[in-house]
């Protein structure tokens, strides 16, 4: 993502708001500034985060060679079995503490809470580029945790009512498994199968930009975007009957996903925050 042409405009904005303040004069004739950000401030934030995955988390194909099980000693052919898992979005609450130890520089701890996301899982089957069947089943919520600590670059000078900013750092994610039930479809098979998620310990960046409220004020609005480059492992296992083209009788297919699971979120955050200097 290209910064610089994000920031020029929230620059401009910025400066324009400092220019402001030098036309409106406190009691001794001084201009009223704005409370420093900088040197020393703690920022606490608390708001709404919506995390939007990646549209398709995983998707692979498992190959087998099966034999007509009505035949003895037959030819077996090849059959292609695809396994797609999608996850929708969710808002969920965030909290975040930024410390300013320097001049445009600040140290922020990053937590999302419980985003669930609604799992579907498809597959479907192909021999020698036939279609021969598929299915589709929902199973259950992922439940993801996001924890990141970053180093965020502050451009403008401390007494702009607009600070944009970047930051680049670490995340952790982590996802309870406590809401996905079992896979399983209707039927005298009574299939069904398992699944097991991991953890992940990545990269997070982030652009985001505060609105103080006015000069003097330590109140403020952010807003931020943030991506996270996370893909826990996962361990995925069911078994699907196909019936390839004279074939006398299905074939139970035994398909077994070990793999990283791409979760890749995005947060889109907004919040209000309270700026303490020392």
């Amino acid at each position: 993502m290209r910064f610089k042409p994000l920031l020029i405009p929230l620059a401009v904005a910025g400066c324009a708001g400092l220019a402001a303040q030098s036309a409106v004069a406190g009691p001794s004739g001084y201009p009223i500034q704005a409370a420093p950000v900088f040197n020393g401030a703690l920022m606490i934030r608390v708001g709404a985060a919506y995390v939007e995955p990646d549209s398709s988390a995983l998707s692979t194909v498992q190959r087998f060679s099966v034999d007509d099980p009505t035949i003895e000693d037959d030819n077996p052919i090849p059959v292609d079995v695809g396994v797609k898992l999608d996850l929708d979005n969710d808002t969920t609450w965030y909290l975040s503490a930024v410390y300013m130890p320097m001049e445009h520089w600040g140290i922020e701890l990053y937590h999302y809470n419980s985003a669930s996301h609604d799992a579907k899982l498809f597959s479907n089957a192909y021999t020698r580029s036939t279609f021969i069947g598929d299915f589709r089943e929902d199973i259950g919520d992922f439940d993801s945790y996001t924890t990141s600590l970053l180093a965020n670059w502050y451009p403008l000078g401390a007494n702009c009512l607009i600070q944009p900013y970047v930051g680049l750092g670490v995340a952790y994610v982590d996802i309870e498994e406590d809401f996905l039930r079992p896979v399983f479809r209707d039927g005298p098979a009574n299939r069904h199968g398992l699944i097991t998620v991991g953890s992940d310990f990545s990269w997070t960046a982030q652009i985001g930009v505060d609105f103080n409220f006015g000069p003097g004020s330590a109140w403020q609005v952010n807003a931020s975007a943030m991506y996270v480059d996370a893909s826990p492992h996962i361990n995925l296992g069911f078994d699907t009957d196909t019936l390839p083209p004279g074939f006398g009788a299905p074939v139970t297919l035994p398909v077994r996903v070990r793999d990283d699971f791409d979760l890749d979120p995005w947060m889109f955050n907004l919040g209000i925050g309270y700026k303490f200097s020392f």
